[in-house]
């Protein structure tokens, strides 16, 4: 074939495969002298009926024969009705399906794209078109116009045609600008990219290897990667070795960085024992938490309950036992009296040690003396776990706070303080260094405090430790649930989750409570295959559980056939075979599917690990609606990303969540993966029943790996300093 470079000019008449991720397509030009070409490679989002030029060579397929890849493509608007009805009915603008575009072409005919252009408002001359869809309408279409300048641009750069789309979302009509201003600023403003696409961006256009500009933001790329973590620094010299080894630059332009980065306030050096970077906003959280807990203890308060000597106390809490029908123990009486009398406490302890039932007798003597309690957890599903537990209202800490969107800060702070006597925290597990900062910020010092976690499961998803800080700093009461009173010590589930905590083999014989499930299955394809008869099959028919709603399965990693994305493939497949759907690179969401959020979003107010259901796709309107617990949520196509399938989800996601069944394969093959804390928090989340699918030796590695996954964090130092 002839390798040199040329063009060809025609309209498109098919598009045979697209992934909307990589912006990689295959289709069918009409060439100016009628013949039927096949172009394949990357281009920005191309619609049947454009007129476009095509830059690029002919080469010879070995099994489609002879293509022209693509090396770039302009394109002019189409020139006949056919063309125009196919541009507009493809889903290039929001409003017009292909039965729209078809009565709109009908009307306007080769006219259309002019009144587009310049009097929309006459689309009120065809039936079913009103106002609000005009104006819907004629936005897109302005909008159209300009992201396809900023895909043109970065379609050299290799940035897919849904980056792009968010690029032009985030900085509109200015985004060719910051890009060749500060290409950096992708990797912290566009959720999924990150630092190397935009390296590769910044490189070029002709941003030097060892510039100061791009050694600084791979400096706070690389901090914030650690954040990522969960580290809240990086020790000196530790980091100087990850810089140069990243950046590949010599270390006097690392040294150099570093104190221009500290001289604008960007970056903290702490020369202790020990010199640590790190970014500012994490070293003032972690200052601000000690400091704060420091001042709530220190704080000259009465005894919370008013009046009442502890011999009354205890009076007051056995009164409200007999009157309940409940027997406490010593260790709950202690637990109780220490949370209406300390004014910081922490409960710790595994499921079915008490923790609600303390709570529910905390919360009930505080009414009775007529002071005000609020509850809430770190994510959506936790703070619902607590109010079914306490039948109190409770929130998630972002809505206690009062997050606003637009003004990207809580409402909720020192100058406008919660105005309550006690705030409980449940799931404190789960509470990173930054959020536990704004939650502080919040609370008066005359207000007590009960965090209340279980220490043993996998540390916060953010930055920080600090629930094992805390109490490892000995300087707050602790008040450590051992004793199991769930179903009278009776549930195998939490009989095994405190045996694989304290590093026992879990019992895996004959059930004895029908609650607890060993299947052993060594190889990979096998574990599907049961775990998907178990979901469909065997797990409804004896417990008539629907597996939509009462099953997750919950797995050690994303990748590999026993992983989440390929269960997610094959569970869906079975479970929700819907014809309505939209494809999302590799991922197909279809209607009626359960999905989760993957990063917090404050404006939609959904959170990391809420789960839903897709109950409206609107191809017209390019957008999906997912139902998360009786509220509606619209996500454009192109915010996608923010969602995953989530029949099968990690057990990272799982944090702070309940199901009434869990399925966990575990294999051998998730090996990097096994330890002690991971498959603890995997049982732990079964409500009623757990099914480990996968082989006893892969049971044994994770009990007996108790690496406790090490972060740098300074918490611990600075509340025994103080």
């Amino acid at each position: 074939m002839n390798n040199q470079k040329s063009k060809i000019r025609g309209i498109l008449e098919k598009i045979i495969f697209k992934n909307s991720e990589t912006g990689f397509m295959v289709g069918k030009v009409r060439l100016e002298d009628n013949n039927l070409v096949t172009i394949v490679g990357n281009a920005f989002e191309l619609q049947c009926g454009e007129k476009i030029e095509v830059t690029g060579k002919w080469i010879l397929n070995r099994n489609y024969g002879k293509q022209f890849e693509i090396e770039s493509v302009k394109t002019a608007e189409p020139a006949t009705a056919v063309g125009i009805k196919n541009y507009l009915g493809s889903g290039l603008i929001k409003g017009i399906g292909p039965v729209m575009a078809n009565r709109i072409v009908s009307h306007f005919k080769l006219d259309t794209l002019k009144i587009l252009d310049e009097e929309p408002e006459r689309l009120n001359e065809i039936d079913g078109i009103g106002k609000k869809r005009i104006n819907l309408i004629s936005k897109s279409w302005e909008k159209h116009k300009n992201i396809r300048e900023v895909m043109i641009f970065l379609q050299s750069y290799g940035i897919s045609n849904t980056y792009a789309t968010k690029i032009y979302n985030n900085y509109g009509d200015n985004s060719i600008n910051v890009i060749k201003v500060n290409p950096y600023r992708l990797s912290d403003d566009i959720f999924g990219i990150g630092f190397k696409t935009a390296d590769k961006i910044a490189l070029k256009t002709g941003i030097e290897k060892d510039s100061l500009f791009r050694i600084k933001a791979g400096i706070i790329y690389l901090l914030k990667s650690a954040e990522d973590d969960g580290h809240c620094y990086l020790p000196y010299e530790e980091f100087i070795e990850i810089a140069e080894d990243f950046l590949c630059v010599e270390l006097g332009k690392i040294t150099d960085a570093l104190n221009k980065l500290e001289g604008e306030g960007k970056i903290i050096i702490v020369k202790d024992d020990i010199s640590k970077v790190y970014l500012t906003g994490i070293y003032n959280a972690e200052k601000y938490v000690s400091e704060k807990i420091l001042a709530l203890l220190s704080y000259e308060m009465e005894t919370k309950i008013r009046g009442i000597k502890k011999d009354g106390i205890y009076d007051l809490i056995n009164n409200l036992a007999a009157k309940e029908r409940i027997i406490l123990d010593d260790i709950q009486m202690k637990a109780i009296e220490k949370a209406v009398t300390e004014k910081i406490l922490v409960i710790t302890g595994s499921p079915g040690t008490g923790k609600s039932t303390i709570l529910n007798f905390v919360i009930k003597i505080f009414e009775k003396e007529n002071k005000s309690v609020l509850l809430c957890a770190p994510t959506g599903r936790a703070s619902k776990r607590l109010c079914e537990a306490t039948g109190k209202e409770a929130k998630t800490i972002h809505r206690l706070l009062n997050y606003n969107p637009k003004l990207n800060k809580f409402l909720k702070n020192e100058k406008n303080p919660i105005d309550v006597d006690m705030v409980i925290i449940d799931e404190a597990s789960m509470l990173d260094i930054r959020l536990m900062r704004n939650l502080l910020l919040a609370i008066k010092l005359q207000t007590g405090v009960i965090f209340v976690g279980d220490v043993d499961q996998l540390p916060a998803v953010g930055p920080g430790n600090v629930l094992s800080e805390i109490i490892g700093s000995g300087i707050v009461p602790v008040i450590e649930l051992q004793k199991i009173y769930r179903q009278e010590g009776e549930s195998l589930i939490i009989y095994n989750a405190h045996k694989v905590r304290d590093g026992q083999f879990p019992y895996i014989g004959k059930p004895k409570n029908n609650d607890f499930f060993f299947i052993e299955k060594n190889e990979p394809e096998e574990v599907v295959d049961l775990i998907l008869n178990l979901l469909t099959q065997r797990i409804p028919k004896s417990f008539n559980y629907n597996p939509l709603y009462d099953v997750q399965v919950i797995v050690p990693t994303n990748k590999g056939i026993v992983g989440v994305n390929n269960l997610n493939s094959r569970i869906q497949d079975i479970l929700n075979f819907n014809s309505q759907k939209v494809l999302r690179g590799s991922v197909q969401y279809r209607l009626n599917d359960k999905v989760m959020q993957l990063k917090n979003n404050y404006e939609k107010d959904v959170y990391n690990g809420d789960i839903g259901f897709i109950n409206g796709i609107d191809m017209e309107m390019e957008e999906i609606t997912v139902n998360f617990d009786g509220r509606n949520v619209d996500y454009s196509f192109f915010e996608l990303d923010e969602l995953s399938l989530s029949y099968a989800i990690s057990i990272h996601k799982s944090q702070g969540s309940e199901f009434k069944c869990v399925i966990i394969p575990l294999l051998t093959s998730h090996y990097m993966l096994l330890q002690r804390n991971l498959l603890y928090t995997a049982i732990t989340r079964a409500k009623e029943l757990a099914v480990i699918v996968g082989s006893k030796k892969a049971i044994g590695m994770a009990v007996n790996r108790n690496i406790v996954e090490k972060r740098y964090t300074s918490l611990k130092g600075l509340l025994r300093n103080f």
